[in-house]
């Protein structure tokens, strides 16, 4: 999918959203995804039912990534990945977590989630 007002509405999710080191922007991304697919239209706001079909391959997605990569947190992820958490709004933290390889790891994390979402997306699991 290739809708410009979606691409510039996650601007704000790196970071674990806005850069508060909660909940990875990558997970909320494809979060965002599944919904597109399995979540309710204006038309439909009011029917509960289609609203709760949204939210099992969401559920699905978060354990996923929980299990792969070990927290749904950015501040837990990136702790993984780099053995220590590096907070990236100071300057020589942010100069270390770039020395350690983390916006590479980062990265990394988003292609897998991607990819994971594409196939939930493709096989229709939900």
């Amino acid at each position: 999918m290739r809708d410009d007002n979606l691409f510039k509405a996650a601007s704000g999710l790196g970071g674990g959203l806005g850069q508060m080191n909660d909940v990875c922007g990558a997970l909320l991304g494809a979060s965002l995804m599944l919904s597109v697919k399995y979540g309710r239209s204006r038309e439909e706001i009011e029917d509960y039912e289609i609203a709760k079909s949204s939210y099992l391959p969401v559920a699905r997605l978060y354990k996923w990534f929980e299990k792969e990569f070990g927290s749904a947190t950015c501040r837990g992820v990136r702790t993984r990945m780099a053995g220590v958490f590096y907070d990236t709004k100071i300057p020589w933290q942010k100069e270390m977590a770039d020395e350690a390889g983390l916006p590479a790891m980062c990265a990394e994390l988003a292609a897998k989630t991607a990819a994971h979402t594409a196939e939930m997306l493709w096989d229709g699991t939900e």
